[in-house]
């Protein structure tokens, strides 16, 4: 890696809950698959180089059982954007990992190296195949501001309110950890195949 590592205790996971999860017809979150939450995968991905892990979600009560602390929209209803502000707005540290809770096999070496890459960069989303994968990515603290504004004006869309910030899009194929799964996401309940 060409940086030294970043200490585990400088670094928050935001783990993004609160989706509708229309497509799938109750909270996917919460879905057990193969004996766990889907949540508690994203948990477990980011716990070795996470010094504190929140969780973005309106509804606290249902995940009292992850012991971690909740974070609600300052923004509500208005998507990922609103959650990843929530989170850095929140959080203590200046490097952020943020993650879907859908996504039950990710690996913790992706995130170790989106973390090696971030110097010099606000945002680092991993690349594949042309695809930008908004739901396992780095933010800095300072992109609290420019999101909010976005929030403001309405820029729900992810890459809309990243424009103004200094981002990276490495590309992963050639890693050693790459997948063709590591990116699947669990939208219908046929994806837990």
């Amino acid at each position: 890696m060409p940086h030294p590592p970043i200490p585990v205790s400088r670094v928050t996971g935001i783990i993004l809950a609160g989706g509708k999860s229309s497509r799938f017809g109750s909270n996917k979150a919460l879905f057990e698959y193969q004996g766990k939450k889907l949540v508690e995968y994203s948990i477990a991905t980011l716990q070795p180089i996470c010094g504190q892990i929140l969780l973005s979600t309106n509804e606290p009560e249902k995940y009292a059982f992850t012991g971690l602390p909740t974070v609600p929209d300052l923004f509500p209803g208005c998507g990922p954007v609103a959650g990843i502000h929530a989170g850095l707005e929140q959080s203590k540290s200046e490097h952020h990992l943020v993650i879907g809770c859908d996504l039950p096999w990710l690996d913790t070496r992706l995130f170790d190296f989106i973390l090696g890459c971030s110097p010099g960069y606000q945002v680092v989303m991993p690349m594949h195949k042309g695809f930008k994968e908004t739901m396992a990515s780095y933010y800095h603290k300072s992109c609290v501001e420019t999101l909010e504004r976005a929030l403001q004006g309405k820029q729900y869309k992810i890459f809309d309110a990243i424009a103004p910030l200094k981002t990276f899009y490495p590309e992963i194929d050639k890693q050693d950890f790459y997948s063709e799964k590591l990116f699947a996401n669990v939208n219908y309940r046929e994806d837990i195949g």
